[in-house]
């Protein structure tokens, strides 16, 4: 039976809603143990080898982690019951191109009701990284930056979306409501975020953030735009630009003027607040900023009660949660910077950071959501370039990729994507007594089925966890 597009669409923000407030509401099952231990579980063998990717995405409601492999220019897809994995439209990006930020696929999400994947694509060079010399920079882009859209019941794309950069498109994010997706092209030569219509996949509107565009309050983003969400409380998008109109370096520091929170009502296609997101001694007032601990905001997190957790670069201390209404401060994470992307997990109630530029080496950040009042988790470490993460609430694995120099992390040289789990005995959200309707809408019933699954109609995986 078919739902009508706007029932599909309710039920959508239903669970992203259910998501937000579970953490709050303590599932039975779920043991939200202090001090709790994460540990690698087992790890996914890639079709192919895996050394180049980007974001990765889970999508509990179908039972699925995405992840962008440049390695094989596909989307991996993982069966989050079995880890199991299967290559969707394979050879259809335009995988590893010389130069920066021309490579894709870059960042990956579902839409339309959990039956399509999206994901941004990179630009196609004149010359090639298989020459001799391999080149180094991109000489004519002869087709420029593209999102791609694939039906996930046959792994193959349906729409292919030309919005016109000069460099990848990067990361996006999916307001269901408004059936829109905002996807950021980050580099200097684009600095543009492109509106498309899920409904009929045409470009709707685009925000220079290049200092003109009246629509941005005249941003100009110095040094890259990053991650993106869209949160269910408010109905707006909220965007992470590390570096706000560059300028002097007095304190020497690598990223030259405060970041910031851009809100976007994707209504209007406005930026509609800025939330500075300061650093250093501020000599007009005396102080230091609330939020000095984080020098460039890249990653970014919707969580419960109202917060978005900033994973920051490592030029300042740590990372910050903040206030969605406002940009508060709500809590420093000192010491947990090198972010890239980061993941809130109901399932567990803990964030996670995907820090593989950290100061004292690459590791998964853990940070309860409620604070621990003996002592955080431990940090368990990953491996340079594991910029990725991406969190199951129903099983609570964590999937963290690495590339082929991650030899400690995947046990070989051919890259992997490693799970963690804690090591303290946490069955999941699934693993009690039913009581919310998120439970009911994801759980698996007596016969291995949950009320709305969907593991049987989106294709067969063709490959076990190695």
């Amino acid at each position: 039976m078919k739902l009508a597009r706007n029932v599909c669409i309710e039920y959508s923000v239903f669970i992203l809603l259910a998501l937000l407030t579970s953490g709050a509401m303590m599932i039975h099952g779920t043991a939200f143990a202090q001090e709790e231990t994460f540990v690698k579980v087992g790890q996914i063998n890639v079709p192919g080898g895996l050394n180049s990717f980007d974001i990765g995405f889970v999508d509990p409601k179908i039972g699925r982690y995405f992840l962008a492999d440049r390695t094989n220019k596909a989307i991996d897809q993982v069966v989050t019951s079995t880890n199991t994995i299967h290559q969707l439209a394979a050879g259809e990006f335009f995988g590893l191109q010389p130069g920066a930020n021309t490579s894709g696929p870059n960042g990956v999400i579902t839409a339309n009701n959990h039956t399509e994947v999206w994901a941004a694509d990179g630009v196609q060079c004149s010359n090639s990284l298989s020459t001799t010399p391999p080149a180094t920079t991109c000489g004519t882009v002869l087709k420029t930056s593209r999102i791609q859209v694939i039906d996930i019941k046959t792994g193959q794309v349906t729409h292919t979306i030309d919005n016109g950069g000069q460099r990848r498109a990067d990361e996006l994010c999916e307001d269901p409501q408004h059936h829109l997706v905002l996807l950021a092209n980050d580099d200097e030569l684009d600095l543009f975020l492109t509106f498309i219509s899920t409904n009929t996949y045409k470009i709707v509107g685009t925000i220079k953030l290049d200092g003109t565009d009246s629509n941005a309050q005249k941003i100009k983003a110095t040094n890259g735009i990053e991650q993106c969400q869209w949160s269910p409380r408010t109905g707006k998008f909220y965007l992470a630009i590390p570096e706000v109109n560059g300028g002097s370096n007095p304190l020497n520091l690598a990223n030259q003027q405060p970041g910031a929170v851009l809100e976007i009502n994707p209504q209007t296609l406005k930026v509609e607040k800025v939330f500075p997101i300061d650093f250093a001694f501020l000599s007009q007032t005396g102080t230091t900023p609330a939020t000095a601990d984080c020098l460039g905001p890249q990653g970014m997190a919707i969580g419960p009660d109202r917060e978005i957790l900033l994973g920051c670069s490592n030029s300042g201390k740590g990372s910050v949660i903040i206030d969605e209404r406002n940009g508060d401060l709500v809590r420093s994470l000192n010491g947990l910077n090198g972010s890239d992307e980061v993941w809130y997990n109901p399932g567990n109630n803990h964030y996670f950071l995907a820090e593989s530029n950290h100061t004292g080496g690459a590791i998964l950040g853990v940070v309860d959501q409620r604070p621990d009042t003996i002592g955080e988790d431990a940090d368990p470490a990953t491996a340079a370039g594991s910029h990725s993460v991406a969190v199951d609430p129903v099983s609570n694995q964590v999937y963290v990729p690495g590339n082929n120099g991650a030899t400690a992390l995947c046990g070989g040289s051919t890259g992997c994507i490693a799970i963690f789990m804690s090591a303290n005995s946490d069955p999941g959200i699934c693993g009690g007594k039913k009581q919310t309707d998120f439970q009911k809408e994801v759980c698996p019933d007596s016969k291995g089925k949950g009320k709305h699954d969907v593991r049987s109609t989106f294709g067969r995986v063709t490959r076990r966890a190695g």
